[in-house]
């Protein structure tokens, strides 16, 4: 289980969501790897290790993560986002079966979504370890790139990384570009384990019940 970070992408203009993030990430994250928190500029008043690369603009944000992984020397990085609140604890041996199943497999990516996604429906192949049905994403699949929560080769995530653009211009166009490339990438489905707390710089319904839930 060792060669794997937990890795936050953020930036200064989400700052409001950090405290609340914090709240749920510590209280329902039960693992000891090493954590490392994506900005700007902002500090931080709790205990991660912050990576800042200084390039606001959204156009470029492959370039500012691109430049913050670079400077992570574990090779496998387990990607959040700051607006992902972890709602929901792994079970015992949960996180450690689906790891190891990366590690195992020689994946490139595994994504642990929390809804089934309808643009990535197109699956050719199903494995069942340790009761864990995990999926593999058919090479022409709308999303072979997500920014969701996914555990990443970080060789192979520099590799989608390297165009600048935002960060939904990535998902889209960088899927065209690796389409039919061979990458080993997978999907594992636990219901809603986090709670999709922003869209579009302002707190979701689902964002002000859990920050109303916990004060």
């Amino acid at each position: 289980m060792k060669n794997l970070a937990v890795v936050i992408g953020t930036s200064d203009s989400h700052s409001f969501l950090w405290k609340d993030w914090w709240y749920y990430f510590n209280k329902n994250w039960k693992y000891n790897y090493p954590i490392y928190f994506l900005n700007e500029k902002k500090d931080i008043d709790f205990s991660i290790k912050q990576i800042k690369v200084n390039i606001p603009n959204i156009n470029l944000w492959t370039k500012r993560i691109r430049k913050s992984i670079e400077q992570i020397p574990e090779d496998n990085i387990f990607w959040l986002l700051e607006d992902f609140f972890i709602t929901k604890s792994f079970k015992k041996n949960e996180f450690e079966n689906i790891y190891d199943f990366f590690i195992r497999i020689n994946a490139d990516s595994l994504r642990i979504d929390s809804v089934e996604s309808i643009h990535t429906t197109s699956y050719n192949t199903k494995f069942k370890i340790n009761g864990t049905l995990i999926e593999k994403l058919d090479q022409h699949s709308r999303y072979l790139i997500s920014y969701l929560p996914n555990i990443w080769k970080k060789s192979f995530l520099l590799e989608c990384l390297k165009v600048d653009e935002s960060p939904w211009e990535s998902e889209i166009k960088g899927s065209q570009r690796i389409e039919g490339k061979d990458y080993d990438i997978y999907s594992y489905l636990r219901p809603n384990w986090f709670g999709n707390a922003c869209r579009q710089g302002k707190l979701t319904q689902e964002g002000k019940k859990l920050v109303d839930n916990r004060k």
